[in-house]
């Protein structure tokens, strides 16, 4: 009797940490407006979508998402392109790349975060967005002064990411102005 408890408490630690480690890339912000009217802008970002698996289900970094800026005053939408390196790389990160269908699109770097992790911020351009929903393949390249990795989205990764965009510009777009009172 003993042993089917101890068996049946470690089948349930098992899951819970199966459960846990499945949500490591979730990202607790995804999808909501953030106000930001000191800088006089809204913000909103996509779901991380991580490239690599352990175990064969387990996603870990890097990881990627989209996020879009919209100017309060002129209503301007401004979409970013985000790559998290999973450990901290000691080599200069260059930047990134996206192979939308047959068509590589080398995308300008507008800022590199370095804090536990580097996360590098691109600027997506008008071209690179009507793509992103069109692509019937996607490819994500990330390079830096030593080497560059190349990673295909299977065909979950890359509905996940076309989605994930498609909300956040939807979002973006949906919302009004903010009023902002200045004494």
């Amino acid at each position: 009797m003993e042993r089917n408890h101890r068996l049946s408490t470690i089948r349930i630690i098992l899951v819970l940490g199966i459960i846990w480690l499945s949500q490591a890339c979730a990202s607790g912000n995804a999808y909501k407006i953030q106000y930001e009217p000191t800088i006089e802008q809204l913000t909103a970002e996509s779901e991380e979508i991580c490239l690599k698996q352990t175990l064969y289900f387990f996603a870990r970094k890097p990881c990627i998402n989209f996020k879009g800026e919209k100017d309060n005053n002129t209503g301007i939408v401004q979409y970013y392109f985000r790559y998290e390196i999973g450990t901290f790389d000691v080599d200069l990160p260059l930047g990134t790349s996206l192979k939308l269908g047959d068509t590589w699109y080398n995308l300008k770097k507008s800022g590199t975060n370095y804090s536990e992790t580097i996360r590098i911020n691109s600027s997506l351009s008008p071209e690179v967005l009507s793509a992103i929903t069109n692509a019937s393949r996607i490819e994500v390249s990330y390079t830096n002064r030593s080497h560059t990795e190349n990673f295909i989205l299977n065909d979950s990764q890359a509905s996940k990411f076309k989605e994930g965009f498609v909300k956040i510009q939807r979002l973006l777009e949906s919302e009004k102005k903010m009023t902002i009172l200045k004494k």
